[in-house]
């Protein structure tokens, strides 16, 4: 599946919003001008509960296309701890909410009956529910892969992918070697700059060391027409509403203007670094 089969379109993750009431957070990000989110399912009850979920995105006129599964180790026992049954029950949560792709994180290197079955039965799974399982890449902790799904290489034995720009930049591998070899089975886009440090620092646009501006550019001018999240760290921003708002806004700005071929002016391109 390549992204040719949804109408590209900018979405914000609510994963760095996660602490926060859900209606809130929704509302918020309809304010920074998106249309839709990216959701992700969280310890917050009412982040699984289709039926507030819907109606807090329809009050905020959003609508959510993609729902990212919980997987992250702080999330480890949301929807259970067995990667089959989480994945099994992310999917069944995603299609009720009517997202067209769920999010995954492959399985640890040693849960081996997870990894299996990933390869050869997720997808029919998957079908059945009429959601799209993507793959994302990951990235190593200390030096050590915890991951099976690291590398492009890696991503190749999966359909669907989700193509995180962050999370390439921890492993040091090129954005354009990556998309090159990936951009065919790119279902979905994450897009946050990193610092360089080793971490995931899902940086705003501009304040790291990836070439966002050339990449969105490429991207931009490419045939590939799917959907793309801004995942970004907001906790510099969180000390008032407004600030939170007038942060995604700019990033917004930011993505659209470099997805459509223009340059960010100093002004524009200059935003506080995250705490980190």
């Amino acid at each position: 599946m390549t992204g040719t089969s949804h109408s590209r379109r900018l979405l914000v993750s609510t994963g760095p919003l996660a602490m926060s009431p859900l209606n809130w957070t929704f509302d918020a990000i309809a304010d920074a001008g998106f249309d839709g989110a990216e959701l992700l399912l969280a310890h917050n009850p009412e982040s699984r509960d289709p039926e507030k979920v819907l109606a807090y995105a329809q009050e905020a006129g959003l609508d959510i296309p993609v729902v990212h599964g919980p997987y992250m180790v702080l999330l480890r026992t949301v929807m259970g701890s067995n990667y089959i049954e989480k994945t099994r029950r992310s999917l069944a949560v995603s299609a009720e909410i009517g997202a067209r792709i769920m999010v995954a994180h492959a399985p640890f290197r040693w849960e081996r009956g997870a990894r299996g079955w990933v390869l050869s039965e997720v997808n029919d799974v998957a079908a059945g529910t009429g959601v799209t399982f993507a793959m994302e890449n990951l990235f190593p902790v200390a030096g050590r892969n915890f991951s099976s799904v690291v590398t492009p290489e890696q991503l190749q034995a999966f359909p669907n992918v989700v193509f995180d720009t962050s999370h390439f930049g921890v492993s040091g591998i090129d954005l354009f070697q990556a998309w090159d070899a990936l951009s065919e089975r790119v279902a979905h886009l994450h897009v946050s700059d990193n610092f360089g440090n080793g971490k995931d620092s899902h940086a705003p646009i501009g304040s790291g060391i990836l070439p966002l501006e050339r990449f969105l550019a490429r991207v931009g001018a490419s045939d590939w027409s799917g959907t793309i999240t801004l995942e970004l760290d907001c906790r510099a921003y969180l000390d008032t509403r407004d600030s939170l708002v007038a942060f995604l806004a700019r990033e917004r700005v930011k993505a659209a203007t470099l997805l459509a071929g223009g340059e960010l002016d100093p002004p524009l391109a200059a935003t506080p670094d995250p705490v980190h």
